[in-house]
Order: C-alpha cells, then sequence, then structure tokens
C-alpha cells in the first residue's frame, strides 16, 4: 500500500511540472486555476486507492502510446483478495460440471462406460444416419477438444483469478453449453420433448458462467476498443462452424434411447458444444485482456484437431467432408500463427 502512494506521489509531481513547463511554454498564458487543475486525476487515484489501478510504469505506458498488443498494457479485474478466493473455489466447481459429461462422452465413445451393443434405430432420419456411421474417431476427438478449451480457461482463472482473458474464455465456453442446451431440448426417449430445456445441462453450464462474470465484473465487459482485428476476422471466418454446431445439436435432439443409433449418450452434444465453443472463444480472445493467448490458441488447436480426426476417419458420425476437413485444419493453423504472432509483438 505505501508503495502504491509513493508511486502516485511521484506521478503528481510530474504532471506538475508537465503543467508548468506548458505554461512557460505559453507565454505563461494559462491561469493558476487552470494550472491547478492538471493534477486532479491524480488525487482522485490517490484518495480512491489501489482498487482502481496502480499507476502504469514508463515502459506499459510508451506500449499504451505506440498501440503494442503486450500484456504489460492489457486490463486484469480488480479483485479484492476475498473475491479471489471465491473466483477460485467457483471455478473448480465449473471445472468439474463444464467437464462432467464432456468426460463420460470420450469414455462412453471409446467403450469404457456404458453398452456397446448395436441399437435399433427409431425412425428418425438422424437415429438411421448415426446408426449407419459407427465410428467413433471423432467424437473422442471433439469431446477431448472440448475439455482442453473449457478447461484452460477454468484453470487460468484457478491460477490467476484476475486474468480477463481467462474470464472472457470461460464466459464463451458456458455460453457454448447452452447454446446447445436450447438447441437439443430435452429429449423424453419416445420421440418427443420432455420439457424445453434439460436442467441437467443448464445447472452444468451455471458455475463456469459465475466464476467468469465474478472474476470480471460487468464494469469490465464495457464494449473496449479492437485488439486483434486478424483473430475477430478469423472467427467471422469461423461462422459455418455455428451452423455444424446446430446440426449436431439437432442430431442429438432427434436421436433417442433405447431405440437410437449407438451415439445418442451425448456425443452429438459434445459436438455441438466444441463448435459453438470454437466460434465464440476465439472472437472473445480478440477483445480479451491478459489470458488471451491460451484462449486463441486451444480454440486453433480444437479446429485443427477436429479436422486431423475427420480426414483420418472418414467414416465416422460427425466427420466433416474433406473440403470442410482440409479448410478447417488451415483455419486452425491461422489461428495458431495469428496467437504467436501477437506473442512475439507483445514481447518486442
Amino acid at each position: 500500500m505505501a508503495d502504491y502512494y509513493l508511486a502516485a506521489a511521484v506521478e503528481l509531481s510530474r504532471e506538475v511540472q508537465r503543467a508548468v513547463r506548458a505554461t512557460d511554454a505559453n507565454g505563461g498564458a494559462t491561469s493558476a486555476q487552470q494550472r491547478r487543475l492538471y493534477p486532479l486525476s491524480i488525487l482522485r487515484r490517490i484518495a480512491t486507492g489501489p482498487a482502481i489501478g496502480a499507476p502504469m510504469d514508463s515502459r506499459a505506458r510508451v506500449a499504451q502510446q505506440r498501440g503494442v498488443g503486450g500484456d504489460a498494457r492489457e486490463p486484469t479485474a480488480q479483485l479484492g483478495r476475498g473475491r479471489a478466493v471465491l473466483v477460485r473455489a467457483v471455478a473448480v466447481l465449473g471445472l468439474l460440471t463444464f467437464s462432467f459429461m464432456l468426460v463420460f462422452v470420450a469414455n462412453d465413445a471409446a467403450g469404457r462406460v456404458g453398452q456397446q451393443e448395436q441399437l435399433v434405430p427409431a425412425g428418425s432420419r438422424e437415429a438411421q444416419m448415426g446408426a449407419d456411421r459407427p465410428g467413433e474417431a471423432v467424437h473422442i476427438t471433439g469431446a477431448v477438444a472440448a475439455i482442453l478449451i473449457g478447461a484452460s480457461g477454468l484453470a487460468g482463472l484457478i491460477v490467476r483469478p484476475r486474468r480477463a482473458g481467462s474470464a472472457t474464455q470461460t464466459v464463451g465456453a458456458s455460453v457454448a453449453m447452452l447454446l446447445t442446451v436450447g438447441i437439443v431440448g430435452d429429449p423424453d426417449n419416445y420421440g418427443g420433448q420432455a420439457s424445453p430445456v434439460d436442467l441437467a445441462f443448464v445447472v452444468m453450464a451455471v458455475p463456469p458462467l459465475a466464476a467468469g462474470v465474478l472474476a470480471a465484473p460487468w464494469r469490465a465487459w464495457r464494449p473496449v476498443a479492437l485488439r486483434r482485428p486478424r483473430l475477430l476476422l478469423l472467427a467471422a471466418l469461423a461462422s459455418p462452424g455455428l451452423w455444424y454446431g446446430f446440426d449436431q445439436g439437432m442430431m442429438q435432439r432427434n436421436t433417442w434411447p433405447p431405440l437410437a443409433d449407438p451415439h445418442h449418450q451425448a456425443h452429438w452434444y459434445a459436438m455441438s458444444v466444441l463448435a459453438f465453443l470454437i466460434v465464440v472463444v476465439v472472437a472473445g480472445a480478440a477483445l480479451a485482456g491478459r489470458g488471451w493467448r491460451v484462449a486463441a490458441a486451444s480454440a486453433g488447436a480444437g479446429a485443427s484437431a477436429l479436422a486431423l480426426a475427420s480426414l483420418l476417419s472418414p467414416a465416422s458420425a460427425s466427420a466433416l467432408h474433406p473440403l470442410w476437413a482440409i479448410g478447417a485444419a488451415l483455419w486452425g493453423l491461422a489461428v495458431l500463427v495469428a496467437t504467436w504472432d501477437g506473442a512475439r509483438r507483445s514481447r518486442s
């Protein structure tokens, strides 16, 4: 605390000196009253304390003036110690709830849990399509990729709860889950819907969403200048992935146990979450603060993994068409290159 006020006092002294020099340069045209107004912003910062934000050092100020995209000038959420502990606790819970169903899907697709006998299709077009493509390589890859993208943001909040980029990534993961839940609904196992949404899946999305919102309060979500236009452009180019996510959600909605295809145990659900995750997280990384590189890199790697699995196992369920798979692979590589280049610029 003492260091903070000492730094603020030094900055106040520098502002006063600048005001005096500006007055001398103008031939003394600035009045004494105007001269006293220069340091008011610094005095306000001193009065409100370090919760508003510590003064930037000279290197951070130069980086901000030059527009360099380094983390030195990225905003961080200003959290007290108690709130930081709360963010960590909620993020741990969110890590468990977000990963639970996806871990189950990965293990079910790998044959470690659940029943693996061929089920009789229930008569829907989607169930028959799933029965005709029993391969699970893409579903395993998709579930693992979705876990890594969502879990890396939550892990970032557990380690450093003040990183705004991790908060944005976590909120994006929750939004992806809720979008999928709204599409899938709540199949009643007889070809209909028991309710508009499955409350169990909604509950799973609440802890990660709460962790992200707690780590980045509403005032931190104000519109900000575009930090990484290339990532935002790449997110826009990935918009066809939103249709893929919708399609996979509808596959889940129209396949139901006990008469269904072998993928009905939320396999399509996992692929829908992954598709929405990739687009939303990359778009968020274009605007986010510290921690954005983990978000962008994990999404790019997830897209590349999905593309590679589709090319290696084109007969598997949810596999992308080879042309779309090549496009997804190139897109994922472009995201990784943009992330690496942004990191390199921040260090220069």
